[in-house]
């Protein structure tokens, strides 16, 4: 009976719910705000790399690539650098393909995305063919990137068993006669 007592006297005091409340709430809260930051600055990144893309795409329509041994892949990975700020280390980290499109036989975008594997440090082979005069090419470019927090919930986007994220971007555009 004593203990009962005790309890009730217990129960009714209410020094300290606050506490409990903020113990239980305040992880959660921070979780969520963790997630969402993380999320916000994997857009960024997302929107940073279509941005980068569409600027280097519209700038080889007007001017075309810069004679090279390899077609020009070079020049267009430093221009999508260039223009994506908020991707560390671009350069090493960026795959793209490039390919033209036959517009007689409709268009289906490949199903594999070649990317850059940071675990055995490989870079994918891909095609990269400008195209010719009145040619629709297709161009696309995969970013593996780190996630501000790794250990947190997948969220929007996927992450692999390192904690990196694919950003993919891709656009097409018309080779204009010179």
């Amino acid at each position: 009976m004593k203990f009962l007592k005790n309890f009730k006297s217990f129960s009714k005091d209410q020094k300290g719910s606050l506490g409990v409340e903020f113990a239980v709430l305040f992880p959660m809260i921070f979780g969520l705000v963790a997630i969402n930051f993380d999320a916000a600055v994997m857009m960024l990144r997302y929107t940073n790399l279509e941005t980068a893309l569409d600027k280097t795409v519209r700038e080889v329509r007007l001017h075309g690539f810069p004679e090279s041994n390899d077609n020009g892949l070079a020049y267009f990975k430093s221009e999508i650098c260039s223009h994506a700020t908020f991707i560390k280390n671009c350069s090493e980290n960026i795959a793209v393909e490039m390919s033209p499109i036959d517009t007689s036989a409709g268009f289906t975008k490949p199903a594999t995305i070649q990317c850059i594997n940071r675990a055995d440090n490989s870079e994918p082979v891909t095609e990269f063919t400008p195209g010719q005069q009145n040619d629709a090419v297709y161009v696309r470019a995969c970013v593996v990137i780190d996630r501000v927090f790794p250990n947190s919930l997948p969220g929007i986007f996927s992450s692999n068993e390192e904690g990196h994220v694919k950003l993919v971007a891709d656009t097409a555009y018309v080779v204009e006669p010179i």
